[in-house]
């Protein structure tokens, strides 16, 4: 007997014990090599025995090379283990633990239809975009204490132009984002996260704001409607970020300084819904705020 009919009628053995399952599968997720391995005798065994396939949909990735593009080897030395990046290896001043997140990161920023490269200076500059997006998450969180959105929130037509803008912005990134998701391209999503935490907010709007914020007064007009918009901001990027870096998103939305409604946890909040209002901003407007 064929060693592929064993694990290509593996669909059989899932669907009837595992209770709400049925066929098709959503995805059939493997390496590049199995496209005549396993998804070939998964289709063939399927449409034999039901007359249609085990799948709805196929994603194949590439495979882990170290940084120099070669093949891991324990005989060459050059296997990196995910838990040494996640705890750190034995020495821990010299390979100290990134995190889950910081991992995570790193797979959602590659292009793993091809093949991928990982190692020290890689995941060092990994965790530099980490800390980039946290920054930018706690400067928000910092910035709300006192903002109470039943009492203090700013109606959108009375939002200044600047405001109206980075809300655009986050709508964007928010359509972004989803497609990207529903495509499986996460490295899409982790390029806009970073484009939208380090040049739309961190060099841009959140330096325009500290004035409203530190020197306004606590209760102004002025002060209310940037932290009208930082709410938004803050929730917004959680839930962008939120499968890619999951421990980080539920840091703050464990954080937020105001009630966070019934939805105990990010992940039971759904998915941050963008007024249509945002994204309808003028292209005339986005080019004056481009242009300060």
């Amino acid at each position: 007997m064929d060693v592929w009919f064993d694990s290509g009628s593996s669909w059989a053995g899932v669907v009837d014990e595992t209770e709400g399952l049925e066929l098709p599968a959503d995805l059939y997720l493997e390496g590049s090599d199995q496209h005549r391995g396993w998804f070939q005798s998964s289709l063939l065994t399927c449409v034999a025995a039901t007359g249609m396939a085990p799948y709805k949909a196929v994603l194949t990735h590439g495979f882990v090379l170290d940084e120099r593009g070669h093949k891991m080897s324990k005989s060459l030395g050059n296997v990196v283990d995910p838990k040494d990046v996640i705890e750190g290896g034995k020495d821990q001043k010299k390979q100290p633990g990134l995190g889950a997140d910081v991992l995570r990161l790193w797979v959602a920023s590659v292009d793993y239809t091809s093949d991928v490269m990982i190692g020290g200076f890689i995941l060092s500059q990994i965790a530099d975009s980490y800390r980039k997006i946290r920054g930018t998450l706690r400067f928000l969180v910092g910035n709300l204490h006192d903002f109470n959105p039943e009492t203090d929130a700013v109606p959108y037509e009375e939002l200044p132009l600047t405001d109206r803008y980075i809300l655009a912005s986050l709508a964007d990134l928010l359509r972004e984002s989803s497609a990207a998701y529903d495509s499986f391209q996460f490295y899409r999503v982790y390029q806009a996260a970073m484009r939208f935490s380090v040049s739309e907010l961190s060099n841009f709007y959140l330096d325009m704001a500290k004035d409203r914020l530190y020197i306004r007064g606590a209760a102004s007009a002025e002060r209310r409607a940037c932290q009208t918009v930082m709410r938004h901001l803050l929730e917004g990027l959680a839930a962008a970020i939120a499968p890619l870096t999951p421990h980080m998103a539920e840091d703050v939305w464990q954080a937020l300084p105001y009630a966070r409604g019934p939805a105990e946890s990010v992940f039971l909040a759904g998915w941050k819904q963008a007024p249509a209002a945002w994204a309808a901003l003028g292209e005339a407007d986005r080019r004056a705020v481009g242009a300060m």
